[in-house]
This record gives C-alpha cells, sequence and structure tokens, in this order.
C-alpha cells in the first residue's frame, strides 16, 4: 500500500504528462501482480469490486469522531477520503504489510455486514497518506489526473509494448 500511496500522491502534484508517465512506468516495472493489475484497475476506473464507502465511513466514522468536527472538516478540505485520512486516530505505520490484492481478496470474501470491520482494520494500521490512497481505491476512480489512455501508455512503455498492442487485449482483461 505504501508504494501505491506514493503513486497516487506524487501523480496528484505532478503537472506533466511525461512526469505521470514516468510515475507509472516505475511503479508499474517495480510493483508485483496482481497489485500492479489492482492498481491499474483503479486508475482506470475499472476496479472489480463494489464497496459502499459512503455508507461505510458514516457508519465508522460515527465511533471515531465527532461528527460536527468531520462535517466542518469536509467543508473546508473538500475531500471526503482526505478529509477521513487527516481526522482518523492516528495509527501504525504498517502501509508496507497491507497489499491491494488483500483488500481485493478480505472484500470479496466477506460479507456486506463485514465491510466496516475490515475498513476500520485497514484504516488504524496506516497513516495518512495510506488512508487517503485505501478510501481513493476503494471508492474507485481516485482522480489524481490520469486518463485510461496515459495509463495504457505508460504500461506499453513499462513493458516495451505498443499502445496497440495494450488496446488489443485491454477489453478481454478481468
Amino acid at each position: 500500500m505504501k508504494a501505491f500511496a506514493s503513486l497516487l500522491d506524487r501523480l496528484t502534484y505532478t503537472p506533466s504528462r511525461t512526469g505521470k508517465l514516468t510515475l507509472m512506468r516505475n511503479y508499474f516495472r517495480a510493483t508485483p501482480d496482481p497489485d500492479r493489475g489492482f492498481a491499474l484497475a483503479a486508475l482506470t476506473d475499472g476496479l472489480p469490486v463494489s464497496f459502499p464507502i459512503r455508507r461505510v465511513l458514516a457508519e465508522i466514522g460515527e465511533a471515531r469522531f465527532d461528527p460536527v468536527l468531520f462535517r466542518l472538516s469536509r467543508d473546508d478540505v473538500g475531500d471526503t477520503a482526505e478529509t477521513v485520512a487527516l481526522i482518523w486516530p492516528s495509527g501504525g505505520d504498517d502501509s508496507d504489510a497491507l497489499r491491494l490484492s488483500e483488500v481485493v481478496a478480505s472484500l470479496a470474501s466477506a460479507e456486506r455486514s463485514g465491510h466496516a470491520a475490515l475498513l476500520t482494520q485497514w484504516l488504524d494500521r496506516l497513516d495518512p497518506t495510506g488512508r487517503w490512497a485505501l478510501l481513493k481505491f476503494l471508492g474507485g476512480a481516485p482522480r489524481v489526473g490520469v486518463s485510461a489512455r496515459l495509463a495504457k501508455q505508460a504500461v506499453a512503455d513499462a513493458f516495451d509494448r505498443t499502445i496497440d498492442e495494450i488496446e488489443e487485449i485491454w477489453h478481454g482483461l478481468a
């Protein structure tokens, strides 16, 4: 999660197309499967999990922080994921141990009633940047200035392929 959190954070603050391509290319080369695939899916709005993020955050937030403080903070910050990441009581820094594949597998096998407990456990393990990245991942479409085309180009560059080769197989991937 630490590498994915760093990628999202840096993509947010990198204005140039070339810089974003470099960041993604390096991430895709260094990250093993299946985490690399889940990160690509998150960047291109194709994550294979359905997670009721607003409901779960409302459920666990009541026990963790004052609702008035949360609402005021959310209004000031403007982003729910960032607000929760910053206002969440300090946890550990176990970001290296949590993998995207673990998150997806846990959600796939959990019942809806267990989502709040899972999210609470994960948020407690992460630092603020990790919490923000996890919430962006679960919310889908992290909005870090990356189009699907740009992500496909980064994958093509990372593995010495052409964008046409990536496009050819793209729709057959799950």
